[in-house]
């Protein structure tokens, strides 16, 4: 006897894709922000080592922190930095935010590529610095040197910034990169959050996920 096996229908099979297609419109945006928590959550940790390998040199040092020719990356680049923090780390994979691809089309000198490991370029801004801003190369404000040529003159800072234990434990000592602090160009965010949002290491160590303007908090 012969038997009859119903199969299915065109109209069912769309039925399936499209309910397959609006599963998959919902759920991976979630499956995306559930990574980048994940990158937020590694690039906290990469600050708070910092944070601790800075006071480790502290500590040898007569309780003051290293300090950079300027916070942001110039043709000097952060190799001066790069130098007095490795002792105390010994992993220059920690000095790379787990987001910083995403950016690299405008920051390619923040990628964590074995060429910009070489050259001390990093991807997180450091505080302690002591040269004046307005001489930071190249000599216009560019992604690289924004920092120094808006972020830090808008808030009194246009000299010297050279840090110690000393100071009171709400100053910031490291912080995300990517001008992070005023806007969201592009449309491009390293850890999708609104502008203004900032992972931030204050003096004491601690670090901090800082949500919207991240610049009212500045010290």
């Amino acid at each position: 006897m012969l038997t009859c096996r119903r199969a299915f229908t065109l109209i069912e099979l769309l039925v399936v894709i499209a309910i397959i297609a609006i599963l998959a419109a919902i759920l991976f945006p979630v499956f995306a922000r559930t990574r980048e928590s994940a990158r937020v959550s590694v690039c906290n940790s990469n600050l708070r080592q910092l944070g601790i390998a800075a006071h480790m040199y502290a500590q040898d040092y007569d309780e003051w922190f290293p300090c950079d020719y300027y916070p942001c990356n110039s043709s000097l680049t952060h190799m001066r930095l790069v130098r007095q923090i490795t002792p105390y780390v010994k992993n220059m994979q920690i000095m790379y935010c787990p987001s910083v691809t995403r950016i690299s089309q405008w920051l390619p000198d923040f990628d964590n590529t074995p060429a910009n490991q070489a050259a001390g370029n990093i991807s997180y801004y450091y505080y302690s610095f002591d040269q004046v801003l307005s001489t930071v190369t190249p000599p216009r404000p560019s992604w690289s040197t924004w920092i120094c040529w808006g972020f830090l003159p808008g808030r009194g800072v246009t000299g010297p910034r050279v840090m110690s234990e000393m100071w009171d434990t709400n100053y910031w000592l490291w912080t995300d990169g990517w001008c992070k602090l005023t806007r969201d160009t592009y449309g491009v965010n390293i850890h999708q959050s609104h502008a203004g949002s900032i992972n931030i290491c204050y003096l004491d160590g601690h670090v901090k996920f800082q949500g919207g303007e991240a610049q009212a908090v500045f010290r």
